[in-house]
């Protein structure tokens, strides 16, 4: 099974990680350039315990993946995520514009 994660922060890498831990092949896709060649780098952006060891480990093995076009990214994957930020409007309701771009 391939399955993509669309945004690579705090939520999307996790999960990214955790899917390619389990055996999955993994592509985490991000706008942001830097990211993901800190990424590819083996830079990880934010810690939780155990989560550099995990990424390194399934890049290695080559499940786990880290790319900026989002074409490409979702061609072969079965499953996408979408794990794009969600910010409060005013009125504290979920500002859903990165998900309808990244749909």
């Amino acid at each position: 099974m391939k399955i993509a994660i669309i945004g690579s922060g705090y939520v999307g890498l996790v999960t990214g990680a955790c899917f390619s831990e389990a055996g999955i092949s993994t592509v985490c896709v991000d706008l942001d350039l830097k990211k993901i060649d800190n990424l590819n780098k083996g830079i990880i952006p934010i810690y939780k315990p155990g989560l550099e060891d995990m990424i390194s480990r399934n890049v290695k093995k080559g499940r786990l993946n880290f790319t900026t076009p989002l074409a490409s990214a979702i061609k072969e994957p079965e499953v996408v995520f979408i794990t794009v930020g969600t910010p409060p409007n005013e009125d504290g309701s979920a500002d859903l514009k990165h998900i309808i771009a990244v749909s």
